[in-house]
């Protein structure tokens, strides 16, 4: 039971890397709900025919579909490198999102079978039963962090099934003697120990091989191993480094005056087949890098006077040496992915190539920037975050970022409060004159971090230069001083870029002139808010920097997605992710009713139908309340820890070990009373509605303190709140079983299927609304689980 547990949370949490691989980052929840739906249809099937399962033919059914479940595994996943989850308006498309489902429920289906007997049909007491199945589901959320360190992804889900090939092989020990006998006498390809040697043969054989199994599809494109040097994979990323090339060097935005001609040796690392960033060759010299001046991203270099300095993700290598190039003696990288920095300071080839280790005074952390700089006591002339995004979903679940804790007001709090006196802060993002999208919101945010510490007159702080598509804002502590607006305005003037906004300039016109004309951030969110695109100030109850489009506009432009008129940018990708979301959930909505609610109607055919509905009612509140808390929290923690592994490990491990605890202790605990039914659903509404109004008050209070005494804050919010939880379902099934035990497998199917669409739900309301409001969804529907609940135990006791 502890390893076929563990088998399916570490299949699931490596199925959210490989979905931010080969598909968009709003596909990476996908595993969320697939998981929970795989898990319920397995159960709904073992229902209907539970006549089948006899006491001495229980360890054959539990070794088989353990064992169906550890091939299915790595099956599926190669099944999902074979198909393109593009999102093109055709039938054909909704066909492949569609069997894509279908492919990653097939494990699950089989290890909800298997947990589902192991839980009703074992000799042992259910409990202890449980409580292995819990152990082996929390410590699985652990150990992906160390499994993504040694294996790739596909050999991480191949390992998942040999756990689970183990697990049959289990289960095949356990069972009596007729049983062995006939186990004895299947063929060698039926029995686990085949399974588990294929397996493990396959595991040392796959693994960084050049021309294993790997994605076919990434991001819409066929990726080729042919070109590839090398890759690497952890818990929140996949990096393939690419070259060198001579060529051209990649610039963002390249001033006009800058000569064309110069070739120069390069290398790619690209972030989970989307995002990339470019290694140039430093051979020592300042040579070689000078084309890094033309660069507008480099903008506040120019400036007098900068002596120590820090880069926000360190990448390619390309803004250490700018720093360099520009004659800083003390320059800082911070790099929340480690990978990037073994490669500079480690891998036998570009650790030669970058040469990061020929700049004098440079030191490479890795940690996240946010927590990194709340934390230290250094101040800094500069601090450069250059284009910096990923797309690497998390675990937390679509549209959750590995840098959205770095586009938020009180990230930038943070960034800004380490600034010396007259140091500044420089930022690039996108451009477009004629839609201003992401550099729209950065001067946004920019000017709330500014109002948040009592800037009189912010525009007195911000000076920002666009390129033919970036625009770098450079944000100072202090009011510029006339000696930096003009080393600015001269190295915009000569390099050829154009100025957007400058202190002593007339404010441009349309929306960012509108919100320079903002008195306070009420007034600034206004203007934000009535731009085409959302470009109100991200926080960390909204930290989705990069959605700024409203879901209410869906049906107003989706049709200029099917005729192709919109251009490439902010608006198509959020266009395309939110219909994925709209169409996801349509999906699981037609899979939830034909695996889960119609073939569980039977079970109501001699219900009361008082105890139909308020049963109904209540399971589906579980469902949903659960889910709603269980994504909220999850993303809350997800910028307050900052690196995707802990956020992900320390809040999956302790939901499911505190729900399962709470679940224990209600068979003691028992709600068996109106005063005790009142009293639980209302400490735990009103614990889910405090801890959305304090949290952010006590990560204020914790974000500089060490990792371990933010996790120690972490587990203290997160088990009361999964230990209260825990107490809904079996209380539940108690107060069904005490009227009639037929419809009870309706009323679990409900909460399975609830879960699945909830997941969905969560993620929608997070964005349209913020984080708070879905944490108050949630405490709303445990509140409403009162009323419910007393409808039960009034027929219960009636």
């Amino acid at each position: 039971m502890f390893l076929i547990t563990f088998a399916v949370l570490v299949f699931q949490i490596v199925q959210t890397r490989i979905l931010s691989v080969i598909a968009w980052y709003y596909l990476a929840f996908f595993a969320i709900s697939v998981a929970m739906l795989g898990m319920t249809a397995g159960a709904v099937w073992l229902y209907l025919r539970r006549d089948r399962v006899t006491p001495e033919t229980l360890s054959v059914w539990l070794a088989d579909t353990a064992l169906l479940s550890a091939v299915a595994m790595p099956l599926s996943v190669f099944i999902q490198f074979s198909l393109i989850t593009k999102l093109v308006p055709t039938m054909s498309s909704v066909f492949s999102i569609a069997l894509l489902m279908a492919a990653m429920t097939l494990p699950y289906a089989f290890a909800g079978v298997t947990v589902s007997l192991a839980l009703t049909r074992s000799p042992f007491p259910a409990s202890l039963v449980y409580g292995v199945d819990l152990l082996g589901a929390a410590l699985g959320c652990a150990a992906v962090i160390g499994i993504l360190d040694v294996l790739d992804g596909p050999t991480a889900i191949v390992a998942s099934g040999l756990v689970a090939a183990l697990a049959a092989m289990a289960f095949a020990r356990g069972a009596t003697e007729p049983e062995r006998v006939r186990l004895a006498a299947r063929p060698l390809w039926r029995r686990p120990i085949f399974t588990v040697v294929i397996l493990g043969i396959l595991i040392p054989l796959n693994n960084g091989a050049r021309f294993g199994f790997k994605p076919v599809m990434v991001k819409d494109n066929v990726e080729s191993s042919w070109t590839s040097r090398t890759e690497r994979w952890n818990s929140y990323s996949r990096i393939v480094a690419f070259g060198p090339f001579r060529e051209a060097p990649s610039m963002w935005s390249q001033s006009p005056t800058m000569v064309l001609g110069n070739l120069v040796d390069q290398a790619y690392l690209n972030i989970d087949g989307a995002a990339g960033t470019p290694m140039h060759h430093f051979d020592g010299t300042k040579q070689s890098i000078e084309f890094l001046k033309y660069d507008l991203v480099n903008l506040a270099l120019h400036l007098p006077d900068i002596r120590k300095s820090a880069v926000i993700g360190v990448g390619g290598g390309r803004d250490l040496l700018s720093a360099h190039y520009f004659g800083v003696p003390d320059i800082t990288g911070v790099e929340l992915n480690g990978i990037f920095i073994d490669l500079h300071t480690r891998h036998p080839f570009f650790s030669e190539f970058s040469g990061l280790r020929k700049v004098p005074g440079l030191t490479l952390t890795v940690d996240d920037a946010r927590s990194w700089f709340a934390a230290t006591d250094q101040t800094f002339d500069l601090i450069q975050m250059s284009m910096i995004d990923t797309w690497a979903a998390t675990g937390a679940g679509a549209f959750t970022l590995s840098e959205n804790g770095l586009y938020t007001l009180e990230g930038w709090r943070a960034f800004t409060g380490r600034l010396s006196d007259h140091g500044v802060f420089s930022v690039s993002r996108w451009y477009n004159p004629y839609d201003v999208s992401e550099a729209g919101r950065m001067i946004a945010l920019g000017l709330a971090t500014l109002m948040d510490a009592g800037a009189p007159d912010p525009r007195r702080h911000m000076f920002v230069a666009t390129g033919d598509r970036v625009a770098t804002m450079v944000l100072a502590k202090s009011p510029l001083t006339p000696a930096q607006l003009a080393a600015l305005r001269e190295a915009t003037r000569r390099l050829e870029f154009n100025v957007l906004i400058d202190p002593d300039a007339p404010p441009p016109q349309g929306v960012i002139g509108d919100m320079l004309a903002a008195k306070d951030a009420r007034r600034l969110n206004e203007v934000g808010a009535s731009a085409w695109l959302d470009l109100t100030v991200s926080t960390d109850n909204r930290p989705f920097f990069f959605n700024q489009l409203r879901f209410r506009q869906i049906p107003e432009i989706m049709p200029r997605l099917w005729n192709n008129t919109i251009a490439h940018g902010v608006m198509r990708g959020n266009l395309v992710a939110s219909v994925v979301l709209v169409l996801i959930l349509v999906i699981a909505t037609i899979a939830v009713i034909c695996t889960i609610v119609l073939p569980l109607r039977h079970a109501l055919r001699s219900a009361p139908p008082g105890l139909v509905g308020a049963g109904t009612a209540y399971f589906a509140l579980i469902g949903v309340g659960f889910m709603f808390a269980e994504i909220s929290l999850l993303q809350y923690f997800g910028v307050f820890l900052g690196h995707p592994i802990y956020a992900m490990g320390v809040c999956l491990f302790s939901l499911i070990l505190s729900s399962g605890l709470g679940s224990f202790a209600s068979e003691r605990l028992t709600l068996d009373s109106t005063p005790r039914l009142v009293a639980w659903g209302t400490i735990l509404a009103a614990y889910l509605f405090t801890a959305q109004a304090v949290l952010p008050m006590i990560f204020d209070a914790t974000t500089s303190s060490p990792l371990a005494v933010r996790i120690v804050v972490a587990l203290a919010v997160l088990m009361p709140a999964g230990f209260l939880m825990g107490f809904a379902f079996p209380t539940g099934m108690t107060l069904i079983e005490a009227v009639s035990r037929e419809p009870a497998p309706w009323f679990w199917g409900i909460n399975g299927a609830t879960g699945v669409l909830a997941s969905v739900l969560a993620v929608i309301s997070g964005i349209a609304f913020g984080i708070n409001v879905t944490m108050i969804a949630a405490g709303v529907c445990y509140l409403l689980l009162i009323p419910a609940a007393l409808a039960l135990r009034a027929r219960a006791t009636g």
